[in-house]
């Protein structure tokens, strides 16, 4: 904000020393604030300037950030705290009641002025169609360019440069929302799985499901919603090589948001931009409601912009109430319904003829789904013993998930006999990076469920050439892919 107001300053100079013969025609159709040129729209609707001769024009991105430098209080590099108002940055006339009008009036013919749609993404198309459909935004629109149309009718002899065009509104199109749905990106998931077949556990219920946030480590802002459904049937089915397979979705997702990459992101800044027009329009109305109320004047202004924005920090309060309620509602939900202590998780490594970044150690499962909910523990002594320690949790949301579908409910969920396996026994840099830990159990490698003994598993490592990617699931076990799936089914009930 600072650099902004320091730019808007350095206008106001700028043009304090042009020359005041000089017309609006003869100005470099640029930006004086930014230098950038101004976008046709920002030509087609310049600023309402109730100064007679002003004709000072900046583009949308400008004007949009010279607002919210006044919502609040600015500090100057002496430490002095001063208030910006929605004032002109070359003649200093009162710009508030007028200057929302130019901002909707320019993001609304940003996308209606273009006849093709062939030029517009998916994300501005599904805008472009949104805005066409929605009654109050159109009124609110056709509002605005009739208080522009006049007040440019009223400034006739000053403000020939200025060209205002006729209105495009169109509501006749009932269509748009079919951009919805063919406009977003296919994401890892969707070019790798089919989800038009839906997927289906062992009881063929998990169709049209509802998603688990809960499972997806954050990862949900990053995925459609027919996307979360779709990893959660695979989470939840309890089958382990789809829980792998879900793992690996997950894991390329992360990647793909790391690099920008968001499969819902077009969507959501669909929101963004109606909700940004919508407040627009809301703000406007505010400005002239008060604007109507009383004067003009600095000191008005000033009142007028505390009372303008004191429903906004309502709005703000609100929403952090809001929030703060959802994340309590998510403890107990959390707290009733428990993940397993060990998720599954998927990494590549690459194999190193001069040592693995992970080091292995046998074990043994007790055939339980207790054993999900279990914190297993590698530690070496001082003269190289390795032990290994088990830790089981004891909460009742545990005991409920565990007993759920036994036939004798003792805390423990016995689904199969003890058998072998292979967990993490160290890690180097490269393997905690990827977020492995020790104590993970060794799943998948390679895409196959993994079957053997520690030295089986080195082996297998050491006959791949230098370089070479390995694949693995850690924790897409048996116990885990039984505790997810009775998870789903508690707190998920069948309706009779």
């Amino acid at each position: 904000m600072a650099e902004l107001i320091t730019r808007i300053m350095g206008s106001m100079a700028a043009s304090v020393s042009a020359s005041a013969s000089a017309s609006a025609e003869e100005e470099d159709d640029c930006c004086p604030i930014c230098s950038l040129e101004l976008e046709p729209y920002d030509m087609d609707h310049p600023t309402q300037c109730p100064s007679k001769h002003c004709h000072f024009n900046f583009c949308l991105k400008c004007i949009e950030q010279f607002i919210q430098s006044t919502k609040d209080d600015q500090v100057a590099s002496d430490g002095n705290v001063f208030h910006v108002f929605l004032h002109c940055p070359n003649c200093r006339s009162n710009l508030g009641p007028s200057i929302r009008d130019t901002v909707l009036l320019r993001k609304v013919d940003k996308y209606l002025k273009i006849d093709d749609d062939v030029r517009l993404s998916a994300s501005e198309l599904r805008v472009k169609h949104s805005l066409e459909n929605d009654t109050d935004i159109s009124l609110a629109v056709e509002e605005a360019r009739s208080r522009e149309t006049e007040f440019f009718r009223d400034h006739a002899d000053d403000t020939s440069s200025y060209v205002t065009q006729d209105s495009i509104w169109s509501l006749g199109s009932m269509e748009g929302y079919e951009a919805d749905l063919f406009g977003v990106p296919k994401s890892f998931i969707s070019r790798h799985h089919s989800l038009s077949e839906g997927a289906k556990d062992k009881d063929g219920t998990l169709v049209n499901m509802r998603p688990d946030t809960t499972l997806m480590c954050g990862l949900e802002f990053f995925m459609t919603d027919q996307e979360q459904r779709f990893v959660t049937s695979y989470l939840v089915s309890g089958d382990t090589s789809k829980l792998a397979a879900a793992t690996e979705m997950l894991h390329y997702v992360s990647a793909l948001s790391r690099q920008g990459i968001t499969p819902n992101f077009k969507r959501s800044s669909t929101n963004s931009m109606m909700g940004s027009i919508k407040e627009v329009i809301r703000e406007g109305n505010e400005a002239r409601r008060i604007e109507n109320e009383g004067g003009g004047g600095t000191r008005k202004s000033a009142g007028v912009l505390s009372e303008m924005f004191v429903p906004l920090a309502k709005e703000k309060r609100r929403t952090r109430e809001q929030m703060n309620a959802a994340l309590k509602q998510q403890f107990e939900y959390m707290s009733k319904f428990p993940l397993p202590l060990r998720m599954p998780k998927y990494a590549e490594l690459t194999a190193h003829k001069g040592g693995f970044s992970l080091t292995f150690r046998d074990d043994t499962w007790d055939g339980t789904v207790l054993d999900a909910f279990c914190k297993i523990s590698v530690t070496r002594s001082l003269l190289g013993h390795v032990s290994v320690t088990k830790q089981h949790g004891q909460s009742r949301g545990i005991r409920n998930i565990v007993n759920v579908g036994s036939s004798k409910p003792n805390g423990m969920g016995q689904i199969d006999t003890s058998r072998p396996r292979v967990i993490v026994a160290s890690i180097s840099a490269e393997g905690g990076q990827q977020g492995i830990m020790v104590g993970d159990v060794v799943s998948h490698v390679n895409g196959s469920e993994f079957y053997g003994s520690a030295c089986d598993l080195v082996r297998k490592i050491n006959s791949r050439s230098e370089g070479e990617l390995l694949t693995f699931a850690f924790n897409a076990d048996a116990a885990v892919a039984e505790a997810l799936r009775r998870r789903w089914l508690l707190s998920n009930p069948k309706k009779k």
